[in-house]
């Protein structure tokens, strides 16, 4: 095989796998879109610029929990004190807490089918919110990091409302995010 049919072929590849990857990333908006229920539960999705300076840490996913959130918040802004505003991306990026695969995929579900404001109220069903949970941290793989504001039964706010609970996760190319957010 020449070097010129060799690189020609490697470059196909990678185009290949990229449009595969790219149609596919339809898909992971579709699960991500089928857990919303806004203006309660939020989800964002895509791929960050080519390029990027991703680095380590949550710092270019907390800037897009930031923008879900700013976009969230005209809509509760009734709701809320006045006056009231959401943090900053950097104060986001400072109380996002390191996840695990399994722990993401329990709290995302949570999020997703339990309402924070009201325990007793279902958002949709658990069982599955939990199929289309695991298949959005699969489609992200085993590399994947992943982000909350939650530890337990407390959290840190990334809005200004009440209640909020978000998961966030990159495999350093495309993000998967969902928030629920609540007043009482």
């Amino acid at each position: 095989m020449t070097a010129a049919f060799a690189h020609s072929m490697a470059w196909h590849d990678a185009g290949v796998e990229s449009r595969e990857r790219a149609e596919s990333l339809s898909e992971l908006g579709d699960l991500l879109t089928s857990l919303s229920n806004r203006p309660v539960v939020s989800v964002r999705y895509g791929r960050f610029q080519v390029g990027a300076p991703l680095g380590h840490g949550p710092g270019p996913l907390a800037g897009q929990v930031h923008d879900l959130v700013a976009e969230l918040h005209p809509m509760w802004k009734r709701f809320l004190p006045s006056g009231a505003e959401h943090p900053s991306a950097s104060q986001i990026e400072a109380l996002l807490e390191p996840l695990s695969a399994d722990a993401a995929v329990e709290l995302m579900t949570k999020l997703a089918a339990d309402d924070l404001v009201w325990p007793s109220a279902k958002l949709m069903d658990r069982e599955i919110a939990h199929h289309t949970v695991t298949r959005i941290v699969k489609w992200l793989g085993p590399d994947a990091t992943w982000w909350t504001n939650r530890q337990g039964n407390s959290w840190d706010p990334v809005t200004a409302c009440t209640f909020d609970g978000v998961v966030a996760g990159s495999d350093g190319e495309y993000l998967a995010i969902l928030i629920q957010v609540g007043e009482d």
